[in-house]
């Protein structure tokens, strides 16, 4: 049934009061008492888990949500959000349904519901539809992340990114926006959604919320730079070989930062001249570096490589950049990511590596507007593979001498993307210039290290040690982020030739470079590989390789490094896969031992609920079986408390018939898409069965990726 209390047509604009906030925050988290009759035993239904609470339909009542927040009916003729729960797993005949009675599902909310704009003319029909349990009005109070829901106590003005859930209603929503005291800053619209962001008093919060098209409300920031970035040859043993291709063309890096050089092709610094094809800036200037960040990226991508490291054979890529405002001020320009990886897509580039984020320190392990916006481009386009860095928010704030979890940029949280922290350079860039401690780092990370073993550390001398400042998982809905750690400290990369003023860029002795640290040296690391893999797979597979091969491959081959650096009486890193490193550093070494690769495959039929695939693999020796999965699933919402939305499920039988499950699991991995299972199987041969299964899959089929190698 729908929602019962009636909407007056107007909102209260009222200053909203510190006791409202803690209601704000405690309703729905548990069952209302409503429609249940006394003494009545309640179905056996799922709730609906919201990030702002949990909805238990058989009691649900919309009188405790705050009047301000809280809505009964829309007119007819307006399209607005529903929460449709249905009786079971959801199907992919239900799904089309909805859309057969007018509905447009949006996305999953779990458990089995999905969220659909739909209008009057639609909820008149909706008891065509059998296999609906519940449906009820998304609320406004629905609407509002915590982060701005928190504001509502500090009164004044506040910056607000705003999400409509369908482009085509944007221009209502922006006329609706005319008639609120808003400042309406910028608005952009493409495939996924429309963003706008605003600058208003938070008491008017509640009268946006209240917009039917609008979906979700977060904090505006300008973003963040997450250091600088290196795109390094991997540890790559001697001798190793790819398969030989006849490259048809430059494989391309698109990055999105703060600029490249003085401005424009001409001003390109003479280490990247040739290296980029172009540069676009979407500030309206001439895409000038304002403080050196985006060169020394570029500058990681295509040059740099490490004392005492084997480059990899791969031909360094080339860069298609953009000079975006992520970083630089409020609100982030492009206002749409979606928008600019579409136009990286367009231009031939298969690989993009954010080098500056439009998320900033409020996003912290959150997955928000731009999070959604890159799991679903990745989901449309799955030969796309998007790079993101971490973050340099790592902080002993205890003082125990740990970096504490939980400090992703939101950006990382992406299920689709490659997320890329930091660990140590192996040793430092250069014999004339010693690696800074984390102590000497404090200009740049003022007040993180306070306590041994991490200040006096040097922040390059250990394979197995962690950047201190790398951010860390796990996500606030407990995936395992980051996927992977490359090396992220004192890496020599290119200086802009203007201003060098980001923190994490130190002057070099060598003209003309800089010596960088930041987890995005990682992610440009982790760009370049990419690129030069691409390729080698395009010949084998005689097909596009799709960003959830890619990801197989580097989890499949990630290394350990725990304990870390100080050993097991100061662990720093447990066993992976864990929320410091993921699934481990990145290695191509088992990438480039081609012999070792027993099952490749690029699934793209991909496959519906109940569905299952078995593979057998005859192994007659090697020490270690690695068996990984991966899949590019459909994009989340910000409003839901978890965000997996396919599932599929891994297994392995080995010839005695003991089962193993991913991820050191005891049982079925039911929060990430990359799942990867490691076997010791020396002196075991035999024939072991690999076993797949779509658990849950409301938006199917479900391409993915299989990855088994013997090392």
């Amino acid at each position: 049934m729908g929602c019962c209390a009636r909407f007056k047509g107007t909102v209260h604009r009222r200053w909203v009061t510190l006791p409202v906030i803690l209601a704000l925050l405690a309703v729905l988290a548990c069952p209302v008492d409503g429609a249940r009759a006394q003494g009545e035993a309640p179905p056996p239904q799922l709730p609906i888990l919201l990030l702002n609470g949990a909805v238990y339909t058989y009691e649900y009542d919309t009188g405790a949500i705050p009047e301000s927040f809280r809505v009964e009916e829309y007119s007819p003729r307006v399209t607005a959000l529903y929460m449709v729960q249905c009786e079971g797993l959801i199907k992919e005949a239900w799904v089309e349904d909805l859309r057969r009675i007018g509905g447009e599902p949006r996305g999953y909310l779990p458990y089995n519901t999905l969220l659909a704009g739909m209008d009057g003319d639609t909820l008149s029909r909706m008891g065509e539809l059998d296999f609906v349990s519940w449906h009820g009005l998304y609320q406004p109070y629905f609407k509002i992340s915590p982060a701005l829901q928190l504001r509502l106590s500090q009164g004044g003005e506040v910056d607000v990114l705003v999400e409509v859930f369908s482009s085509r209603l944007l221009e209502d929503t922006l006329r609706a926006l005319q008639a609120l005291p808003v400042q309406i800053v910028a608005s952009q619209a493409d495939s996924w959604c429309a963003v706008i962001a605003l600058h208003m008093p938070v008491e008017t919060m509640s009268a946006v919320a209240a917009l039917p098209a609008v979906e979700w409300m977060e904090l505006c920031a300008g973003g963040a730079l997450p250091g600088i970035g290196s795109g390094a040859g991997d540890l790559i043993r001697e001798g190793t070989t790819l398969p030989q291709v006849t490259p048809g063309g430059e494989e391309l890096v698109a990055l999105g930062d703060t600029g490249l050089g003085t401005g424009g092709l001409q001003g390109l610094p003479a280490p990247l001249a040739g290296n980029v094809l172009s540069l676009d800036s979407l500030r309206g200037d001439d895409g000038a570096d304002p403080n050196g960040h985006g060169t020394a990226v570029a500058g990681c991508v295509t040059s740099v490589e490490y004392p005492g490291v084997v480059a990899s054979p791969a031909t360094r890529p080339a860069i298609i950049a953009y000079a975006t405002g992520y970083g630089l001020g409020c609100p982030p320009q492009p206002l749409s990511l979606h928008s600019l990886l579409d136009s990286a897509y367009a231009r031939g580039a298969r690989v993009f590596l954010s080098g500056s984020v439009p998320e900033g320190r409020e996003s912290l392990g959150a997955y928000g507007i731009y999070t959604s916006q890159r799991d679903a481009f990745v989901w449309r386009y799955p030969g796309m593979m998007v790079v993101e860095p971490a973050g340099n928010e790592g902080t002993d704030s205890d003082d125990d001498g740990v970096v504490d979890g939980g400090s992703l940029l939101g950006g990382t949280t992406a299920k689709n993307v490659l997320s890329v922290g930091g660990c140590e350079s192996p040793a430092p860039a250069s014999e004339a210039e010693p690696a800074m401690s984390y102590s000497q780092l404090e200009e740049c990370f003022p007040g993180r290290f306070p306590s041994e073993p991490l200040r006096e550390d040097s922040s390059a001398d250990s394979q197995a040690g962690m950047a201190a400042f790398s951010s860390r998982g796990p996500t606030r809905d407990g995936r395992i982020k980051p996927d992977l750690v490359a090396p992220a400290t004192d890496i020599i990369t290119v200086a802009s030739g203007g201003a060098e003023g980001e923190a994490g860029i130190v002057a070099s002795a060598a003209p003309g470079y800089v010596r960088a640290y930041g987890t995005s040296m990682a992610a440009a690391q982790a760009a370049a590989d990419l690129a030069g893999m691409r390729l080698p797979l395009s010949a084998v597979q005689e097909l596009e390789p799709s960003a959830a091969l890619l990801k197989a491959f580097l989890v499949n081959g990630a290394v350990d490094l725990t304990p870390g650096q100080y050993g097991n009486e100061e662990m720093e890193i447990p066993q992976a896969p864990n929320a410091v490193e993921g699934w481990g550093r990145l290695d191509l070494d088992a990438f480039m031992r081609t012999g070792s690769w027993v099952k490749v495959l690029d699934d793209t039929e991909g496959m519906r609920l109940g569905e299952s695939r078995v593979f057998r693999i005859e192994v007659t020796s090697g020490s270690e079986l690695r068996v990984t999965l991966a899949w590019s699933d459909y994009p989340s919402l910000p409003e839901a408390r978890l965000h997996l939305v396919n599932d599929l499920d891994l297994r392995l039988v080995d010839p005695e018939g003991n089962v193993y499950y991913p991820n050191d699991r005891n049982s079925r991995d039911p929060l990430n898409n990359v799942e990867r299972i490691i076997l010791d199987i020396e002196e075991k041969p035999g024939d072991y069965t690999i076993e797949l299964e779509a658990w849950n899959t409301p938006f199917s089929p479900q391409p993915f990726a299989l990855v088994a190698q013997v090392l």
